[in-house]
Order: structure tokens, then C-alpha cells, then sequence
């Protein structure tokens, strides 16, 4: 409807002009902004038939408007002790664009999900001091709670739930804005160990004493985003998001210096550890954790797939950004023999029993990605990126030793982040998503402001 796309492209250079104005006068509230809207890249469009989305809008006016301010007052701008690392992150995701048959998708990914990214970091670093750090958690905390209510209400009225499957109510997965179930355990998994870790450090302060000096109101807010949060992982069935909480969860026990948090922590653990051994659960639990179940042995054959096509003449290049569903098709297989672990002449009845062979087969399709965070990188941008890529992680918990004492805290608990992403992404895509690649820098500009 033209008249709908001229109100949209209105309402959009309104928009855009505003945030201008609030990145020029306040830009660590557009900092803010920016980060509360994270789920934005959601609404998409066209600039010269360029793709856009809104979140790339707002990080390019807020890149564009710090420049500026910079140029004009002459100061420096600062690319923090990562630049190198950066850098080569960046070299290789150029490379993995002039590597794919697919070029102008490939551009497009290179500039929402390292390009952009960066961009923000940049902005982040030089804008955003210690003493900001509750503006942007709140901005955090706010976008949670904004992704996490309409999956809640999406259990009780499946609105927005286009898949059949996951809309029946017995077999309902909630997706909020995003589509896919996967995508709110992705983006919600490590802000619940982000408030878990908050509410864990300031934990030794009594709530008398924090109703004293006003805390209540933010101890509230911090449970309410937990257990929002949760309620959204739990109802989109996101196991990896589940797992990943969970061990994050144990490590922000471990890592504060609490001897009795420590010593409940290790507890917990042990009696848990029991309870599943000898509960009706057990196998349950170990066909997850040893990816046994249908979705484990999918990932099996995905990262099976992956190999071969790296293995032949795409070892050091990969596929190339946006190319590995093209890259993959001549080593997919339609489905895969589910494999029953606990029968032994399992593979004697997929040769002999037809009714056994067509109950355990399982079509497989063409994914975007390989799901896991190594082979994700390994087949879009290449072993170099896969080196880049460690090396940022090494350089992240290095930096650790430059944080003062009373900082470290806050730093151990940007680290459990992190692990919780990377277990996560043992099983998805934790980075390769507009809004998870600027999360992913996000963090990574806290400890250069630490």
C-alpha cells in the first residue's frame, strides 16, 4: 500500500531526527536507547535498496553523531587494547565477503554483524563511564522484560506463533517478536546471569539496609527481570538456554568470593547430581546432555555435514559470509536413522522392520548456520576468523588482571556471560543475529570501561 509506506518512511525520518537530536544533546541516553531496542532489527526496509533495519539506523546516527563531535573538538578517539584483535576480526570478514557467491547478501551480514557491531563499541568505550553502568543495565533489563512478556502472554493466546506445531498448545513453544523459539533463549540467557550475578553482589547488603538507601525499587526490578526472563526460556522450550543458565548459575556460586555461597553452590550441585542419578529422569537428562534425543542427533549430522564441506578446499576460507546453505548442499542428506541407544539391534530393524525404519527417520533440512559458535565462524568467515575470534576470548579474560579489586567482581560476572553464550552456542548460533553481535560487543566494552 503506498500510502502505508509513505506514513512508514515518514514516521522514520521523524524518528531518526529525534534520536539524532537526543544522540547530540544526551548520547548516553541514545546509548541507551539504542540498547533497550536491540530487538529492532526486526523491522526491516530499504534505503536505495539497500536492506536496513531500524537498530543499524539508530547505531549509524549515533556512530555518525559521535564523529562529528569528535572531529569538531579535536579529541581522540579511543579503540581500547582489543584493536588489533579487532582488526583482524574484521580482515577476515572481509575476506569471507569476496569468498561467497552470494555478495550482496554477504554485504549485508558483513555490516550488520561485524561492521555495525563495532561501530557501536566504538561509541560505547568513549561515551559510557563506571558511574553509567546502571543506565545501560537498566536499558538492558527493560529490553528483557520487553521480549519476555509477550512470550509469556503467547503461552495463553498463541499470538504471533505462525508454526502450527509450536502453536498447538501441547506442543507450544513461545517466540515473542522474533519467529523462532531458539532467539528468546538466545538473547535472554545471559541478561538473567547478568541480574542473577547483580542481585548475587550486592546480596550481603540486607534489604532493611537497601530499603534505607532506596534499593528496593532496583532489587524489585532485578527479580522481576529474572523471573520474567526465565518464565520466557521456560515456555519457548529452549534447552541450550536452560543448560546455559544453569551453568551459568553454578560458576556465578563459584566465582564470588563467598565462602558460603560457595559451600551452598557445591551442595546444591551434589544433591542435584543425586536426585537425577537415581530419578525416572536420568536418561532423559544424559540423552540431552550427550545429544542423544532427535535434536541432538540433527546437530550430529549438521556438524557432520560441516566438516565435509570445510574438509573439501574450504579448510582455511570457509564458505563465505551468507553462503553455507550453498556451500553444504552437496554433502546434506534429507534425514537421518534415529539412532535408539538403548536398543542394540536398533540398526538391524531400520534393514528389516519397514514400520521400524519409517518411525525413525527424521527429514533434516538445510540450516543457515551449522549451529555451533566454532563451525558458525569456521564456515562464514574462515579459520582466520575462527583465530581472531579465540584470541578476542583470550585477550577478554586477560584483561581481567587490569580491573582494580573493587571492579572484579563486575568483570567475574561478565565472564559468566560469556561462558553462558559459548555454552549456548555449543548447540546454536549465539552470535551470527543483528542484536546478539552488538550484546556480544556490549559486554565486551564493559571491560574496557572496567
Amino acid at each position: 500500500n503506498p500510502c502505508l509506506l509513505f506514513m512508514f518512511y515518514f514516521l522514520l525520518t521523524v524518528l531518526s531526527i529525534l534520536f539524532a537530536v537526543l544522540a547530540i544533546k544526551k548520547p548516553k541516553w541514545a546509548i541507551a536507547l539504542t540498547v533497550f531496542a536491540l530487538p529492532a532489527y526486526l523491522i526491516r526496509f530499504s534505503i536505495l535498496n539497500i536492506p536496513m533495519t531500524v537498530l543499524e539506523v539508530m547505531i549509524l546516527i549515533l556512530f555518525a553523531v559521535f564523529v562529528v563531535k569528535k572531529f569538531r573538538q579535536r579529541e581522540k578517539i579511543e579503540l581500547s587494547n582489543y584493536k588489533w584483535l579487532i582488526l583482524l576480526f574484521l580482515i577476515a570478514a572481509t575476506i569471507a565477503v569476496f569468498v561467497s557467491t552470494e555478495r550482496v547478501a554477504a554485504l549485508g551480514l558483513w555490516k550488520a554483524y561485524f561492521i555495525e557491531p563495532i561501530l557501536f563499541f566504538i561509541v560505547l568505550i568513549n561515551t559510557i563511564k563506571k558511574k553509567d553502568f546502571n543506565l545501560i543495565i537498566n536499558a538492558i533489563g527493560f529490553s528483557a522484560l520487553f521480549v519476555s512478556i509477550p512470550a509469556i502472554i503467547q503461552k495463553f493466546w498463541p499470538i504471533g506463533i505462525e508454526n502450527s506445531f509450536w502453536a498447538a498448545e501441547e506442543t507450544r513453544r513461545v517466540v515473542s517478536f522474533y519467529g523462532f523459539p531458539n532467539a528468546v533463549g538466545l538473547y535472554l540467557a545471559p541478561i538473567v546471569i547478568l541480574f542473577i550475578g547483580l542481585i548475587i553482589k550486592g546480596g550481603y547488603t540486607r534489604l532493611y539496609e537497601a530499603r534505607k538507601q532506596g534499593q528496593v525499587s532496583t532489587i524489585f526490578f532485578q527479580l522481576l527481570v529474572i523471573v520474567v526472563s526465565l518464565l520466557a526460556i521456560w515456555f519457548a522450550r529452549s534447552e541450550g538456554a536452560l543448560v546455559a543458565v544453569f551453568v551459568g548459575i553454578v560458576l556465578l556460586g563459584l566465582v564470588f568470593p563467598y565462602k558460603k555461597l560457595r559451600l551452598v553452590t557445591v551442595l546444591i550441585v551434589f544433591l542435584l547430581s543425586c536426585f537425577l542419578a537415581f530419578s525416572p529422569f536420568n536418561d532423559k537428562v544424559l540423552d540431552k546432555l550427550m545429544l542423544r534425543d532427535v535434536s541432538g542427533q540433527i546437530r550430529q549430522q549438521q556438524w557432520n555435514e560441516t566438516f565435509e564441506m570445510l574438509q573439501d578446499r574450504k579448510i582455511v576460507t570457509g564458505a563465505g559470509l551468507s553462503n553455507y546453505q550453498n556451500a553444504i548442499e552437496p554433502y546434506h542428506q534429507d534425514g537421518v536413522w534415529l539412532k535408539d541407544y538403548n536398543d542394540p539391534k536398533w540398526l538391524d530393524k531400520i534393514f528389516n522392520d519397514e514400520a521400524y525404519r519409517v518411525a525413525h527417520w527424521q527429514p533434516v533440512e538445510i540450516y543457515m548456520y551449522p549451529h555451533n559458535f566454532i563451525l558458525n565462524f569456521w564456515s562464514e568467515i574462515g579459520l582466520l576468523g575462527v583465530i581472531a575470534f579465540v584470541l578476542l576470548l583470550i585477550k577478554f579474560i586477560h584483561n581481567y588482571k587490569q580491573a582494580s579489586k573493587e571492579d572484579r567482581l563486575i568483570y567475574r560476572i561478565l565472564i559468566v556471560m560469556v561462558i553462558t553464550i559459548l555454552i549456548h552456542g555449543l548447540v546454536d548460533v549465539p552470535y551470527l543475529k543483528n542484536d546478539l553481535s552488538v550484546f556480544w560487543w556490549l559486554i565486551f566494552g564493559f571491560t574496557v570501561i572496567i
